[in-house]
């Protein structure tokens, strides 16, 4: 009985100073950009001046219907003098998003350029048609010194691209990383689509307020994200990159070629994430830029299960390149142990986040040595303190972004911690089987566009 008692508390220990190191690093990422005045300088990046250097940004879309006419229209009007805009469509099997693409072509000739999808294979997602659209570009002659990924929903500032073209002739960075921020966390029904079926209101008023609070969790983890944990990565040079509003110089992506005879990875999950370990390897710096007014705006994913979908394809993104291993090439030992945690970022934070009640609760439960269960204490007391720290960094994001949040979203940040806890785990869980059964295959996430303004209401006596 002793053997077991001590056993029990020797585990205990192992787990809650694992959790403690989990919590702390969290902590850590999130307060970076507060730790020192410099990194809340809005001068910081400088005044950009006239932009030289000439680009493209590559749009990869499919079944974007809903989303597509609106992302190209803000696409080729930024404030840019030589950039093109290259969507990315399947044309046999999403039409509809050609038709739009093809429209926007001509309604912005000499600034929109349609890239087909190559229809020599069955396989959809993100790198191969990045891939296609650079390789056409080579082929139509035209030239850029940088190259920009946007999703198909992204709203870009007007003048994210001067600022893009300032830092990338400032600084000797291979790639510039800005920032992006899911917009959607309110709890209000007219900011969700109307569902089809019997009772449309009253399906979209349960949806709306059933699910505000992994909205706010989601919105959360991205304006601590881009703001404060990327800027510390970059400076540690262990960075996985965003998805999009991710800018490339030439001479990166030809030195990505030359490695590996292709731009990025047609088999990963998160090419993204292996393009910014690469560039780690490679020496190329990554230039983290945050302004609140230039961030482009997104939207979270439109149900709980589209939510757990997409997390459990980055997790099993992340563990493909973990098992890749590029990171095993970093110069330094830290970075590869860097490496290591922020690769297996997202599981450790599911499943420390669920088991500090369950070691908290058998420190008590067996009548634990004091120390034992005080230090059980502390990884709970630290995730506390981080939902208070959410609760006050939600108030930032709405006085930043001019938002009106309401005691419910707040509730919603307090209540929901744990149950988003236990999403994750569940992603996690779900990544891992996918891996093992060698399922890779690319899920989309569906976008409705209720990050979008609001169209203006048509004035009297118009024509239209």
């Amino acid at each position: 009985m002793r053997e077991l008692s001590l056993l029990l508390d020797v585990s205990i220990v192992v787990v809650s100073l694992l959790m403690l190191a989990v919590t702390v690093t969290t902590l850590a990422f999130q307060l970076y950009k507060w730790w020192r005045p410099e990194h809340n300088d809005p001068q910081r990046y400088g005044s950009p001046d006239e932009p030289r250097l000439p680009g493209v940004i590559l749009v990869p879309m499919r079944h974007e219907e809903a989303v597509a006419g609106h992302t190209l229209d803000r696409l080729a009007t930024l404030d840019h003098p030589d950039y093109w805009v290259m969507p990315i469509v399947d044309h046999p099997d999403d039409p509809g998003t050609a038709r739009i693409a093809h429209g926007k072509a001509r309604e912005f000739p000499g600034r929109v350029l349609v890239c087909p999808y190559p229809e020599d294979t069955d396989v959809h997602n993100k790198p191969i048609g990045l891939n296609a659209a650079v390789h056409r570009l080579t082929e139509l002659g035209i030239p850029f010194e940088w190259i920009g990924v946007a999703d198909a929903e992204d709203l870009f500032h007007p003048d994210l691209l001067r600022v893009v073209d300032y830092r990338f002739r400032r600084t000797d960075a291979g790639i510039v990383q800005c920032g992006v921020q899911l917009m959607n966390f309110s709890a209000r029904a007219r900011d969700l689509p109307m569902p089809a079926g019997r009772h449309p209101r009253l399906r979209r008023w349960w949806h709306a307020n059933t699910s505000a609070w992994w909205r706010a969790a989601n919105v959360l983890e991205y304006f601590k994200w881009f703001q404060s944990r990327l800027k510390l990565q970059a400076v540690t040079r262990v960075m996985p990159l965003g998805g999009n509003t991710v800018f490339f110089r030439r001479e990166f992506l030809d030195a990505l070629r030359q490695r590996y005879g292709q731009y990025w990875d047609e088999e990963c999950l998160t090419e993204d994430c292996k393009i910014g370990i690469v560039a780690s390897v490679l020496g190329y710096a990554v230039d983290v830029v945050y302004l609140p007014e230039l961030v482009t705006r997104e939207e979270t994913p439109a149900t709980l299960r589209g939510l757990v979908r997409q997390r459990v394809r980055w997790m099993q993104g992340f563990m493909q390149v973990f098992r890749a291993g590029e990171w095993v090439a970093l110069p330094t030992l830290g970075q590869r142990v860097l490496a290591v945690y922020v690769l297996g970022f997202q599981f450790f934070q599911a499943f420390t986040g669920v088991l500090a009640p369950v070691a908290l609760t058998l420190a008590l439960w067996h009548k634990s040595p004091i120390a034992v269960a005080l230090l059980a204490c502390l990884p709970l007391g630290l995730s506390v303190l981080t939902v208070a720290l959410d609760v006050l960094m939600l108030r930032v994001f709405s006085r930043t972004f001019q938002v009106k949040a309401r005691i419910r979203d707040y509730l919603g940040v307090v209540l929901g911690a744990y149950p988003f806890q236990l999403v994750l785990c569940v992603a996690a869980v779900w990544a891992v089987a996918r891996y093992a059964l060698r399922r890779n295959d690319w899920v989309k996430t569906t976008h409705h566009g209720t990050h979008l303004p609001a169209p203006e209401p048509a004035t009297v006596g118009s024509t239209r």
